[in-house]
């Protein structure tokens, strides 16, 4: 089945409900696991994700400097839990940190050495968002696939901002509980899903044109 085909036909992304990972996946599992890949985190991840087999070839596509970064950030991802359909409360906080940083590399090969285009600074200094905004302004498919890039963003960011203050003007640690983080990690898998799958359909059809 073609990333088009699939993309049509997904259903909402629901995890697991409570955490039996921790039964599951003992970390001796997650070791044997990390041994196993033959060094290749980023395609057990994005294949994971997709939930089809990868027809690209992702170290060639990718090349270096990116391939090395996400399959460093990817492996990060699988030691936090070793399959997305298992991550569970917390888990989804420091999992997310680590797959926003693996896949914006895709975002940044595709933007800057196969479209030939240069990304925009918003600020002073370079920002993830900036990616996103660039995508965003592009309209049609990319416009999704920046638009979903910045709602995993904008979670993420949520996770580290966790100060509320009293009547009083006290600062207290704000508690997210673990409901709250099933549902934000509903919604980051299916974001991810869709995009992931999205920009592999535009790779697919530029491959197409340009062979």
């Amino acid at each position: 089945m073609k990333f088009t085909e699939l993309r049509n036909t997904m259903q909402s992304f629901s995890g697991a409900s409570t955490p039996d990972y921790q039964l599951a996946y003992i970390t001796s599992e997650v070791k044997d696991l990390l041994n196993g890949l033959n060094n290749q985190f980023v395609e057990y991840l994005t294949k994971d994700i997709i939930e089809i087999e990868l027809q690209l070839n992702l170290q060639q596509w990718l090349g270096s400097p990116y391939y090395q970064s996400s399959n460093e950030n990817a492996k990060d991802c699988l030691e936090h839990c070793p399959t997305v359909k298992h991550i569970w409360g917390r888990k989804i906080k420091g999992w997310t940190d680590s797959a926003l940083k693996c896949f914006d590399n895709f975002l940044l090969k595709y933007i800057q050495i196969d479209n030939g285009e240069t990304i925009s600074r918003s600020h002073t200094g370079i920002k993830e968002t900036d990616v996103y905004h660039h995508l965003i302004n592009k309209g049609g498919v990319e416009q999704e696939i920046g638009q979903n890039f910045k709602n995993i963003y904008q979670l993420r960011s949520a996770f580290q901002h966790i100060q509320t203050e009293e009547k009083d003007g006290i600062r207290i640690p704000r508690r997210i509980s673990n409901s709250k983080c099933n549902q934000s990690r509903d919604l980051i898998i299916q974001w991810f899903r869709l995009s992931v799958l999205s920009l592999l359909t535009l790779i697919e059809e530029k491959n197409k044109t340009t062979n």
